[in-house]
């Protein structure tokens, strides 16, 4: 009986088929990860017991069950138990568990509240069960503001250096401090996002503020410590499709940190990146059938796709997914339409009765994210931004369901992952 690492995931070898057999099944096995983690909190001072007393061993017990056990569980709790015993430190430490460990992790969003100089974050989770969500605190009392999300990672302004940004890691307690960017820009209005290279395995910072100036990369871990220049988006001041006094830009959409989307106020398209080539390019918009009115639309990632999001009517949204970037093919998904729509609403002591059974208008809704990998979508009402109202819509079930939670003018919302990934010294985060 041995054991050997064949592609990503550990196998289980031996000549007997029925112990081959147990692997199909174990493979094909789904762990209720809250289960687990309430028997491994209730068991630990046993497991710690035996042990010290070497009365039983993990090495003993076969490695891939332990394996596909642990990595499913939920990256906060690993971050305890990864000090258990010297073999479960081993495993969970290791680049692919941290990367398979990330695979099963679920989206949460990140509701940040702008407090005077600083900004509260609040984590909201879907119900896995029900259609609901949990509310939870994230990160720090006093935080700077998120800009964006990749692997478990955040983007962040330095909460106490005007024009600093820090890129951590709240789950390991990891964080990378960026020198000032080349423009002097104070971070305050303009579009930034931490992205990753698969090709080459490396964290990019892709920053721009005026166009004429260009974007500013920065490569985590690199030995020079400095900010890199490219020209673009537009070659001619003529080619903008906004007006320079009432335009600024915004945090680009971010589709697996490897390709990133801005909102230019554009009726034909989007200005976006593939992290890996540093290019910009012109991503066009889905053809209607007429023209695109700029202020009734919405992009976000959906299922790991950008995400067109249109107000059509009073009546009805429509949801498209750019399918293929490269060819830049886009899918029509749902229609949310008001007549089958199921609508619902969360018990709310201080909502007026008029409210009370009435549907949203549909033109005034506007897209914020999606959660459980695209099939469920979030909503502000414009006309509500002070009293933190939002809708929920469930595509597969046409269910709409309005809330009452700290979403307000200021706030932003921020989809987010947490992992493991953790580095010693800012080196570390550059491919060996």
């Amino acid at each position: 009986m041995r054991y050997e690492l064949k592609g990503n995931i550990p196998q289980y070898c031996n000549e007997k088929e029925e112990e081959a057999s147990l692997v199909n099944l174990l493979e094909n096995v789904n762990f209720d990860s809250k289960e687990i983690y309430t028997h491994y909190k209730t068991k630990e001072k046993n497991l710690l017991n035996y042990h010290k007393d070497k009365k039983t061993s993990l090495l003993n017990f076969p490695e891939l069950v332990i394996y596909n056990i642990i990595v499913k569980i939920p990256a906060e709790y690993l971050q305890k138990y990864r000090y258990l015993c010297k073999s479960w430190h081993g495993m969970i430490s290791s680049n692919m568990f941290i990367a398979q460990n990330f695979i099963h992790s679920k989206t949460e969003l990140l509701i940040l509240v702008k407090k005077r100089s600083h900004f509260k974050a609040t984590s909201l989770r879907m119900d896995e069960k029900e259609f609901d969500f949990k509310l939870d605190n994230f990160g720090l009392a006093r935080m700077g503001r998120i800009r964006s999300s990749c692997n478990g990672l955040l983007l962040i302004n330095d909460p106490k250096i005007e024009g600093k940004l820090n890129v951590v890691n709240f789950l390991t307690k990891c964080k990378a401090i960026l020198p000032q960017c080349p423009s002097g820009c104070p971070h305050k209005r303009c579009g930034v996002a931490l992205g990753f290279c698969p090709s080459t395995k490396e964290y990019k910072v892709v920053h721009i503020y005026a166009d004429g100036f260009g974007y500013e990369i920065f490569t985590l871990g690199c030995s020079d410590n400095n900010w890199k220049c490219i020209p673009g988006p537009f070659k001619e001041p003529h080619d903008r499709p906004f007006n320079l006094d009432t335009f600024h830009w915004s945090d680009p959409v971010s589709i697996h940190g490897q390709v990133l989307h801005w909102y230019v106020s554009s009726k034909e398209y989007v200005i976006s990146m593939d992290v890996n080539d540093e290019t910009p390019r012109k991503t066009y918009l889905p053809t209607l059938g007429k023209k695109i009115d700029k202020k009734r639309y919405s992009l976000l990632e959906m299922g790991g796709y950008l995400s067109f999001v249109y107000n059509v009517s009073n009546f009805q949204i429509d949801v498209w997914i750019l399918k293929d970037f490269a060819a830049q093919f886009w899918v029509k998904k749902h229609s949310i339409l008001s007549e089958p729509v199921n609508y619902t609403i969360s018990k709310i002591p201080s909502l007026p009765n008029k409210y009370e059974y009435s549907l949203p208008n549909f033109q005034k809704l506007v897209a914020l994210a999606s959660l459980r990998n695209g099939e469920v979508m979030m909503f502000k009402h414009e006309n509500f931004k002070n009293d933190g109202r939002i809708y929920l819509y469930e595509i597969k079930h046409m269910e709409l369901k309005m809330f009452k939670v700290k979403i307000k003018d200021e706030s932003i919302v921020v989809p987010h992952r947490s992992s493991l990934v953790c580095w010693k010294s800012e080196s570390e985060l550059l491919p060996r």
